[in-house]
């Protein structure tokens, strides 16, 4: 998977969102998945892949549904912020 940049949170986040609090970990833990999967995708045949995208989070989200970005002060928001930087921290990601 490609290093993870803000945009890549925010676009998770956003996609966490729209889902009921029960499922935001297993779909965090999706998006991660598919996004390793792009990225060896990518390394390999030198071009995206159709669901899986790039290798980064973001371009993983491409076809989730999402919610607009709400203020960083939206609890609901700021747990999904929390459920990817624990992601992040259990994985030791760079």
């Amino acid at each position: 998977m490609r290093a993870i940049l803000h945009t890549d949170v925010v676009t998770l986040a956003r996609c966490l969102l729209a889902v009921e609090v029960d499922r935001r970990m297993p779909l965090c833990d999706k998006v991660f998945v598919m996004a390793h999967a792009g990225d060896k995708f990518r390394k390999r045949f030198g071009r995206y892949h159709h669901r899986f995208g790039a290798g980064t989070l973001a371009s993983a989200c491409w076809g989730l549904p999402r919610k607009p970005e709400p203020f960083l002060s939206d609890k609901d928001y700021a747990d999904c912020m929390g459920v990817i930087f624990d992601r992040i921290a259990d994985k030791n990601l760079s």
